[in-house]
């Protein structure tokens, strides 16, 4: 099932490219922020859905949810710096970049 979905995930990706270096500049500029967001959703999978999906199910994030949740995340994380808890799962600062950078395109973090 995680390989299905990796596989269609990466077959998204490569059709949003396709179409979106079609488009000029703003479609590239579309396709830059989908893919930070693809990136983000990939984080939050690995790094938080694991326990959420056992703890706290109705907030397991989905590509429609994460947006709803933006704000949180940004406090839960960077701020408070509660999630992910415990000492078996940790950000890496690679991860930690790539939901920053999301977190930025969705306006809840000021460069």
């Amino acid at each position: 099932m995680k390989f299905k979905y990796i596989l269609l995930l990466s077959t998204m990706v490569s059709l949003m490219h396709v179409s979106v270096e079609a488009a000029g500049p703003l479609g590239r500029q579309a396709g830059r922020i989908d893919d930070v967001k693809a990136r983000a959703l990939t984080v939050l999978e690995q790094k938080c859905n694991v326990c959420h999906v056992r703890n706290n199910p109705r907030k397991v994030f989905t590509p429609a949810t994460m947006e709803l949740h933006a704000e949180r995340i940004y406090k839960q994380v960077f701020v408070k710096r509660r999630m992910p808890k415990g000492d078996a799962i940790r950000l890496s600062a690679q991860e930690e970049a790539t939901l920053l950078q999301w977190l930025e395109t969705m306006g809840v973090v000021k460069k």
